[in-house]
């Protein structure tokens, strides 16, 4: 005996649109920019690599203070973070799957190292947008020197 589901196409347009409606809010000009990220990708002796390429929307934003909403998404086991990642999606969504691809994330450094207590909820974070081009094991775009302004 098999047992066939089907899913009516009207609920999965629902689902979609109400996905894209709750998080759009948090997307933005900075946002949009840091989502401009884009590779070089080149092959030297069979070894493949990935050179980040920051397009002029990005560059302008390398030095200035920004503000930006997100969720945060822990890089290292604990509770309290002073570095890590800020994404417009929340990590109980699935970040590497659905059709939309992956979402724009950040690398938050906190001034002093002080730290936030990990939430679900959205957080505000200003800080000083640094673009790396050359440290493999940090992110590409980063924001350093930042507080919490929730």
């Amino acid at each position: 005996m098999v047992l066939v589901l089907f899913e009516p196409e009207d609920t999965h347009a629902q689902s979609k649109t109400e996905h894209l409606t709750a998080h759009k809010p948090l997307m933005n000009p900075i946002w949009a920019a840091i989502d401009k990220l884009m590779y070089k990708v080149s092959n030297t002796n069979g070894q493949v690599t990935y050179t980040p390429h920051f397009p002029s929307e990005l560059q302008q934003l390398s030095g200035k203070k920004v503000k930006l909403k997100g969720y945060m998404v822990p890089i290292k086991q604990g509770r309290r973070h002073a570095t890590f990642l800020l994404s417009v999606l929340p990590i109980y969504q699935c970040m590497f799957c659905g059709q939309d691809g992956i979402p724009p994330m950040i690398e938050i450094s906190l001034r002093d190292e002080k730290k936030l207590i990990f939430s679900e909820q959205p957080i505000t974070i200003e800080g000083t947008i640094y673009l790396n081009s050359s440290d493999a094991q940090r992110t590409e775009i980063q924001v350093h020197e930042a507080i919490a302004i929730d």
